[in-house]
């Protein structure tokens, strides 16, 4: 695993090479573990860890020099509570449907369509 301080000191092309020097890892440990060569089956999902790590520095790194400024992560906004409507209604929280109005009838216009066809 690959310490978080130590991608903080470097800098985006270095990280760039370091993550494509794990994805080969990661391409020949997929291999190794297909032939049943592979001793430590979780080097895996480290190796996926440790790319996603080198990754995300790397897109931070960027937008630090795009803005100018450091980029920090928004904060997560918790859900609103949701209220239970079906304590307050008889119908178990559903609006009672509205009955329909009945059509009209137009006897000239159908009269009319008879006589022109």
């Amino acid at each position: 695993m690959i310490e978080l301080e130590t991608l903080k000191t470097q800098s985006v092309g270095e990280l760039v090479k370091l993550a494509r020097k794990l994805q080969d890892e990661l391409f020949q440990a997929k291999f190794q573990h297909a032939t049943q060569q592979l001793k430590t089956p979780h080097k895996l999902r480290e190796l996926k860890k440790d790319i996603a790590r080198v990754k995300t520095i790397a897109t931070q790194r960027r937008h630090e020099a795009l803005a100018g400024k450091p980029v920090t992560p928004k904060p997560v906004k918790a859900a609103a509570p949701k209220v239970d409507d079906a304590s307050k209604s008889p119908a178990g929280g559903k609006a009672p449907k509205a009955a329909k109005a009945p059509k009209a009838d137009k006897p000239a216009a159908k009269a009319a369509k008879k006589k022109g066809a």
